[in-house]
């Protein structure tokens, strides 16, 4: 949680460098080696590219020209250059992250929340990149490149080199890595890579420059030299690039008759010569612009106002011009070349002669000037590099007080953390804003040291009188202490809240205060009076803190009370704050009671889904008590599902949770699901246990019982057959829960009365018990009876429509609750002798399309009452089902479902085979498929019966995951069934992307035929912007999904090359030569395609890489084919050759 003032400083600082996902632009000038540029072409077909190579020789100057080239030919590139900050694994997560989203937006959605969570990421690093490998598989569905620089920077930690390891392992073929680095990397799965031929590794010896190249920048600087002049300037440089630009630079100021005197004394290691060159260098340079660059050396990167600013200087510009006309390193950052830094070599040698011509007091006044700037920019880090290099103690506090509360917010949180840990403790221990902050930074690694320290800050701001911050200050330490304590305790808190508040007298103050007794009456069994409190609370503004916690409250009486829509509405209000959707802790704990609302609401499955996620991402964090909660709620879901298997894991840890918390209340609550989900394995329970269960609930009932479970006690005692028990105490939970202020809960609580009043044969009880629970599910519109046995949910449904108290509340519950039995509850009282009782049930059964009652409803037409007729008249009109929404169905690159804008999730189709079913029937629509091909297809080694019964249930899980809303009885819209054939109805609602591309393909090609060319290329555009990929690639190895795979891929060859050509006759060879490569990441041996990226790289001059491309060609066709290529390919490879006749030979 971060304390969010009302007015104070909300700006914004920025967590992340926006120019680390920039590549630097390729400066004018620089050399373009046609060489190293045609191994782009071998990088395209291999998951992993290394360069490796020292400083200088020109690894980022490659990859600028790479990106830059990848990006003309439309292929989506990340890029993320690291520093030494990025050491800690959070911020090169975060980086990582950030530079994929650059790209593809909605990738690592929920691996950024996860990362602002994660309690400790050198332990839970995998739960961050697992999901985000896994978004990337799911939607990087065609050839992507991330380009990483200065791998060197980060990889001495052992745990970022197991994440980029996990990294190359779990990436999908389409997204291709680039790393470079000084040193070579040694993590896995690097070896087996080489051993496979699948990494391109470019070094030190493929980086050094040619006598050509060499020859180039020395004419740049008009220096020539003889040739033995040259071959020995390209021996004492052993070809480093960096080396020869000093050196052209060095040679341009000496005599024409000294250059070759200059260049024998060159000599010694790598250091040494770069020494020596930049003082040959910097002693011709003016004292005015030495004196410049080594001032401007002193911040990692800078820009003419930053300098200006610094130095206080008027020359700056015409400083920084001069010095790139005299062609020093110097690199822009950023397309403007706003941004700019040294080589980092050349910074290291001006910084050297920095500290040496500077005095010790000069220095630190320039680094206190440099940090006071970048804080003004809002650039936090750099300032504290600045004010820490200064040794600059206040500003560093001041800047620390003033902006580090946003980046609590960021994975910069444990930057912050050490930034603070690294002042003396007597300067922390007296600075109450620093406590907080640092208390803050370990809330989700240490909460209890985060208590300790943020109720030490929340003292000194009262001594200092500082009491806004000191209300923020409990604002954040309550919200920390709201999961890892029970309501009710640490009640000291809200009352010095509520004390505070009366000092201040603001609305934050009174907001804050309102949450506070709110949760005080919660904890003190007042939960009626604590929503009215929280209702007030809600309409004064709150900082995140107290309106999670304020969420929180709300939700968790609502759903204790049976409120489901008060609950969700105060959630998604919550969930509304960026700053707790993207705490994932908060966010979990409020979908995990969202769950709960949605499962009271009768929406079961997207009830418990949601559940089971926030219990796994919770489990993720830390076994708090909120875990415990979370896990004791999905027994309960599970066991009153009859999904007892599933229960009894989720019973048992909270079981294990809430003993090692002592939890005496909830272990009592547990206990009451426990017996529950053993009476529904088969097993009586004993009126010892029954018993003990009541006295343990009695004994630790305290001011707030929970009557739910109470309830659940009262059940299990009548479906054990003691009647007369259970209505007692079923009786006595009735007048509890109106005390109390329950409402759905208190419905059923009546309802099951009215049932053992029934069995009992009191029927004034029965029929009174019948209104109260009815009349509240009709005063509140709940359409579920959560708790209830479905036989009893019969009954009482039954029993209210023959006292003809309520209709169409009880024909919801018959749906959502027993949509088995409902048809069959309603059709027996077809035949009551009251025409009311009639008339209502054939009503009900045209509200839930009940198919398999239309010979009764057509015996109604007959009936003596009017009113009856009329009912079946209008019922039988609204027998037919038709869904409300097109299905759209995604086959290419991936395999996707929707139901309007309605995804279908994984957990909807329950099983793998029912998916691949659908998958089978839209592969094969138009054709009808027998059910023994279908029994052959699926279950291959299953005998026939077994087959055909598993088939029936795969048939139903299918209709329910594309149909969930389809009453039982009503013919399926997709699903055409006659005798034993099944095929997909053509005639539905629906959009397939494989037909959508056919279409625009055979478009395209009958406007190409008929010489409309523009018309063609938008077809063909269209045509390739939907194939996203192979066909159901999930499927790759059925039999069934081969056809239509290779038909698809062919026509996307046949569609690209196409294109390519007629773009390429337009000029458009960037295009032409992206499209090439999208035929080549499905087909490697496709000769057209290589053809088409010859002329295209021909076309913009680049031969070496048209002769590289055609020999790749000759080598996959004779590996994979054992063919030779076409004569036209022979024949362009022949031209492009005698083209590049003359042309002076590689050295």
């Amino acid at each position: 949680m971060v304390a969010v003032s009302h007015g104070e400083r909300m700006r914004t600082a920025h967590a992340l460098l926006p120019l680390k996902f920039t590549a630097p632009p390729p400066r004018a000038g620089v050399l373009l080696r046609q060489d190293l540029q045609g191994l782009l072409s071998d990088v395209r077909v291999n998951p992993l590219t290394l360069i490796t190579a020292p400083a200088g020789y020109g690894k980022t100057t490659l990859l600028s020209q790479w990106n830059q080239e990848l990006h003309r030919t439309g292929a989506p590139t990340c890029w993320l250059s690291l520093d030494s900050g990025d050491r800690d694994t959070a911020m090169f997560l975060a980086y990582l992250i950030g530079s994929i989203q650059t790209a593809f937006p909605m990738v690592g959605t929920d691996a950024w929340r996860i990362l602002h969570s994660a309690a400790n990421l050198d332990r839970d690093w995998p739960l961050v990149a697992g999901s985000l490998c896994s978004d990337i598989q799911r939607r990087v569905l065609t050839a992507a490149f991330l380009i990483i620089d200065d791998l060197h920077l980060v990889v001495e930690s052992a745990v970022i080199t197991q994440i980029l390891g996990y990294l190359v392992r779990a990436a999908p073929p389409t997204l291709h890595i680039i790393l470079s680095s000084r040193r070579a990397p040694s993590f896995a799965p690097l070896g087996r890579l080489r051993a496979e031929g699948r990494i391109v590794e470019v070094t030190q010896r493929q980086l050094h420059l040619t006598t050509r190249e060499v020859q180039q920048i020395l004419s740049a600087q008009n220096v020539a030299l003889s040739p033995d002049g040259m071959r020995m300037l390209l021996e004492r440089t052993e070809g480093w690039a960096l080396s020869v630009q000093l050196a052209a630079r060095a040679l341009a100021a000496q005599p024409p008759n000294r250059r070759e005197e200059f260049v024998r004394a060159l000599g010694g290691s790598q250091e040494q010569l770069l020494s020596y060159l930049a003082s040959e260098v910097l002693a011709d340079l003016p004292h005015d612009i030495i004196d410049f660059l080594r001032l401007a050396a002193i911040p990692n990167s800078f820009d003419s106002d930053l300098l200006a600013e610094v130095l206080q200087s008027e020359d700056v510009n015409y400083l920084l011009q001069r010095a790139r006309v005299l062609g020093l390193p110097i690199l822009p950052l950023d397309e403007q070349g706003i941004r700019m830094r040294f080589h980092p070599l050349w910074r290291e040698l001006l910084l050297r002669s920095t500290v040496s011509e500077l005095d010790d007091i000069g220095l630190r006044v320039l680094q206190r000037r440099f940090g006071q700037v970048f804080e003004s920019r809002g650039d936090l880090e750099s300032a504290i590099e600045h004010y820490v290099a200064a040794r600059d103690t206040t500003d560093l506090i001041r800047a620390l007080r003033e902006r580090a509360w946003p980046l609590l917010r960021t994975p910069r949180r444990d930057t912050v953390r050490r930034w603070i840990e690294q002042l003396p403790l007597n300067v922390r221990e007296r600075e109450p804003d620093l406590l907080h902050i640092y208390g803050l930074s370990m809330a989700s690694t240490d909460a209890i040291a985060a208590q300790q320290v943020l109720r030490r800050a929340v003292d000194l701001y009262d001594e200092a009188r500082m009491y806004e911050r000191e209300m923020r200050a409990l604002g954040d330490l309550a919200a920390i202490l709201f999961w890892q304590t029970r309501p009710g305790e640490n009640e000291w808190l809200p009352q010095r809240v509520c004390m505070l508040a009366n000092r201040l007298r603001d609305d934050w103050s009174i907001g804050a205060s309102r949450v506070c007794v709110s949760a005080m009456l919660f904890g003190r069994g007042r939960e009626t009076g604590a929503l009215k409190v929280a209702r007030q609370a809600a309409t004064f503004p709150l900082n995140p803190a107290w309106r999670w916690m304020l969420s929180m409250l709300v939700a968790g009486i609502s759903t204790k009370l049976g409120r489901p829509v008060e609950a969700i509405a105060a959630i998604d209000d919550a969930l509304g704050l960026s700053s707790i959707d993207l705490d994932d802790r908060l966010r979990q704990n409020l979908l995990r009671l969202k769950g709960l609302a949605l499962y009271q609401q009768g929406l079961v499955s997207d009830g418990i889904g949601l559940s089971l996620e926030a219990q796994q991402h919770l489990s993720e964090y830390d076994q708090h008590i909120m875990v415990a909660y979370s896990a004791g709620q999905l027994g309960l879901l599970f066991t009153l599902q009859g999904r007892i298997d599933e229960s009894i894991t989720y019973l048992a840890q909270a079981r294990t949770l809430y003993s090692s918390f002592g939890e005496t209340v909830a272990l009592a609550q547990l206990n009451v699901v426990e017996l529950y989900a053993t009476f529904l394995r088969g097993h009586q329970p004993m009126d010892g246990d029954l018993n003990g269960a009541l006295r343990r609930l009695q004994d630790t009932a305290g001011k707030s019982p929970d009557l739910r479970m109470w309830l659940l006690l009262a059940i299990l005692y009548g479906e054990s057959g003691n009647t007369q028990r259970a209505l007692t105490l079923t009786l006595d939970i009735v007048r509890q829960m109106q005390a109390s202020g329950y409402r759905q809960y208190l419905a059923c609580a009546w309802l099951y009365v009215a049932y053992l009043a029934g069995q009992a044969g009191d029927a004034a009880l029965e029929e009174e018990s019948l209104r109260a629970g009815w009349g509240l599910m009709v005063a509140d519109d709940h359409r579920y009876l959560p708790m209830l046995p479905n036989a009893v949910v019969s009954q009482v449904s039954r029993a209210a429509l023959l006292a003809r108290i309520e209709g169409p509340t009880v024909g919801y519950v018959l749906r959502r609750q027993i949509p088995d039995q409902a048809a069959a509850v309603l059709q027996e009282l077809l035949t009551d002798t009251q025409p009311g009782v009639r008339a209502s049930a054939a009503r009900l059964l045209g509200d839930m399309s009940a198919t398999n009652a239309y010979a009764a409803l057509r015996a109604l037409l007959k009936d003596r009452d009017a009113t009856v007729r009329q009912a079946a008249e209008d019922s039988l009109g609204r027998l037919v089902y038709r869904p409300s929404y097109t299905l759209r169905v995604r086959t290419l690159g991936s395999f996707a479902l929707w139901r309007g804008d309605q995804e279908v999730k994984d957990r909807d189709w329950r099983s793998s085979k029912a998916r691949q079913l659908f998958q089978i029937l839209i592969t094969e629509r138009g054709k009808t498929m027998p059910r023994e091909w279908l029994l052959e297809t699926l279950w291959p080694e299953m005998d026939a019966e077994a087959a055909a019964n598993n088939l029936r249930v795969t048939i139903n899980r299918m209709s329910k995951a594309i149909e969930p809303d389809r009453p039982d009885g009503a013919p399926s819209s997709y699903l055409v069934q006659q005798a034993d054939t099944y095929t997909f109805n053509l005639a539905a609602d629906y959009e397939l992307d494989s037909m959508a591309f056919v279409t625009a393909a055979e478009e395209g090609r009958e406007a190409d035929l008929n010489g409309h060319r523009q018309n063609a290329v938008i077809s063909y555009r269209r045509a390739i912007g939907l194939y996203g990929g192979p066909y159901l690639p999930d499927n790759m190895y059925e039999d069934w999904t081969v056809v239509e795979r290779e038909r698809l891929l062919l026509l996307f060859n046949e569609t690209a090359i196409r294109l390519g050509n007629l773009l390429l006759e337009e000029g458009l060879a960037h295009e032409a030569i992206g499209l090439g490569w999208r035929v080549l990441e499905h087909d490697q041996a496709q000769e057209d395609a290589y053809r088409l990226l010859m002329n295209a790289h021909l076309y913009l001059g680049e031969r070496s890489t048209a002769l590289r491309l055609y020999n790749r060609c000759v080598a996959v066709l004779a590996q994979d084919l054992g063919v030779e290529p076409l004569p036209e390919t022979s024949a362009l490879f022949q031209a492009i050759r005698e083209a590049s006749e003359g042309r002076m030979p590689r050295e």
